[in-house]
């Protein structure tokens, strides 16, 4: 553990407070409003060893944190690693520290939902949050605004739609009721009489969700190019984070109080939520039909207790089997509907369409001996290309040793993937590529697939050959005919033993 050098901020708002000797990790804390933090000195160390040791990119207080990983909850203060804040917007920031408008507490929900959907993980520990009430009809359609402009940005497709209408829902009925407002005169059938009467009195807190929601209409195009940068950049899928999502939205609706959840609940029902919520995760799993690589892949799927839903493939066949069933979905198909894929002992042409999956991948190596299964390929080089392939693009490697890693390491570099971003993530290069006898590491990703850290980059771009035409052009200026026909003598010397080889 590395020497801790504590700066405690004295204005509250948003600052450096720790430099870690050894990782070089800065710790910035940001208040809601520029608030001065009351958290105490005992809680800040403990929330910066959480940071120190990895276990959480940041930590909130609030109240019966006591540790769990959160997508979000209220909090006034937040500790974060300051290098897992690069892709945040600093308009975003602005917002909690209360000088770029919007509503600070929203915004200070929504950077902890982005920093989870960036592969972070968010710590809560237990702290006191100060109960918040709207001053005027203004605040209180500009939170609602702000919660809107989040559920616009930041759920995967298949849940933005879905939870955009149960808040509508949930934020326009809770505004008239608190309101208490007399909706029977608006039945003419059950209320006869006093059709001349034009006039409904709404309280301020009735009409202020429907402000609110009209706001967010305004803001929707700008919230959509937010949202497509947003999702560019994540690194875990939604159903990664959808155990946690339920709390989230709560608190991001402001439902904090057992009727408001028991109503907040029956509307996800209602609307059909829940099934989305509760699916397990998708783990694809290829691997040939029998040997070392089969046995790890059956482990694999036992490990995980159901909590998973686990697909295996067979690498020789195609055959895809799930719960003992064996399924007649075309092979193709199969990435579209994983979360996670793992290719143990397998390529990209064991899985069509594995490669432009955004699905986390794992190359699982550990059952082979990569440089006899490089060998023991054909003359033609298919394994060397589609290991290239496949760590071009995996965004976890597991090699049976450390000799085996240092060569996939050395391979991965060539490939550009040991690069500036997975080495400000991790310069041990273990979340890029790992030793994992025992399957521990390979579940624990099934549990929580991640992209790399390097996923958001362009790809890597091999420098283009020249053509055998500029080739000669260029033997030709460096020494005339007779450097050409050396070089052409030596090719043909090389095709020759080649083909020699490929006929014995």
């Amino acid at each position: 553990m590395g020497f801790a050098s504590m700066v405690r901020p004295t204005d509250g708002r948003t600052a450096d407070v720790v430099s870690l000797m050894g990782r070089g990790i800065a710790v910035t804390t940001i208040t809601v409003s520029g608030a001065e933090s009351t958290v105490s000195p005992e809680l800040y160390d403990k929330a910066v060893e959480h940071i120190e040791t990895s276990a959480a990119s940041a930590v909130c207080f609030t109240p019966g944190g006591h540790g769990r990983w959160v997508l979000a909850a209220p909090s006034e203060v937040l500790l974060v690693d300051a290098a897992a804040l690069q892709g945040i917007s600093p308009d975003l920031i602005a917002s909690i520290d209360g000088t770029g408008g919007g509503d600070p507490r929203t915004a200070m929900l929504d950077l902890q939902w982005r920093l989870n959907l960036n592969g972070h993980r968010v710590f809560a520990l237990d702290g006191a949050v100060a109960p918040w009430s709207a001053a005027t009809i203004g605040d209180e359609a500009t939170r609602v605004a702000a919660i809107l402009s989040s559920l616009t940005v930041l759920p995967g497709e298949g849940l933005r739609g879905p939870l955009t209408t149960v808040a509508e829902l949930f934020l326009l009925s809770r505004g008239v009721r608190e309101g208490a407002v007399d909706t029977s005169a608006l039945d003419l059938q059950r209320s006869p009489g006093g059709d001349d009467e034009g006039r409904l009195t709404v309280s301020a807190a009735g009409i202020a969700a429907a402000l609110g929601l009209d706001a967010a209409l305004d803001t929707i195009t700008a919230d959509m190019h937010t949202r497509a940068s947003v999702q560019l950049r994540r690194r875990v899928p939604d159903r990664a984070l959808a155990p946690l999502v339920p709390d989230a939205f709560g608190h991001l609706l402001g439902a904090e109080c057992a009727e408001d959840r028991g109503r907040l609940s029956e509307l996800l029902d209602l609307c059909g939520v829940r099934p989305a919520l509760d699916e397990p995760l998708h783990v694809l799993v290829v691997a040939p039909a029998s040997g070392a690589a089969r046995d790890r892949a059956q482990r694999l799927a036992a490990s995980l207790d159901g909590h998973q839903r686990v697909r295996l493939v067979d690498a020789e066949t195609g055959g895809t089997v799930e719960a003992d069933t064996r399924l007649e979905s075309p092979l193709h198909e199969q990435p579209d509907w994983a979360d996670v894929i793992v290719l143990i002992a397998s390529t990209f042409d064991d899985l069509p369409g594995a490669a432009q999956s955004s699905a986390p991948i794992v190359v699982d190596l550990c059952p082979v001996d990569v440089v006899e299964w490089l060998l023991d390929g054909p003359p033609s080089g298919h394994r060397s290309d589609a290991l290239q392939s496949m760590l071009t693009r995996a965004d976890l490697v597991l090699a049976a040793d450390s000799r085996q890693r240092d060569f996939l390491l050395g391979a991965l570099a060539g490939q550009e993937r040991v690069n500036a971003a997975v080495y400000d993530e991790d310069p041990s290069l273990a979340s890029l590529v790992r030793t994992d006898r025992d399957g521990l590491t390979l579940a624990a990703f099934c549990r929580r697939p991640i992209r790399s850290a390097d996923s958001n980059l362009p790809p890597f771009v091999p420098p283009v050959k020249k053509s055998d035409v500029a080739l000669a052009v260029q033997y030709l200026r460096e020494g005339g005919p007779s450097a050409l026909a050396e070089r052409v003598a030596g090719r043909v010397r090389r095709v020759y033993k080649q083909t020699a080889r490929t006929l014995r």
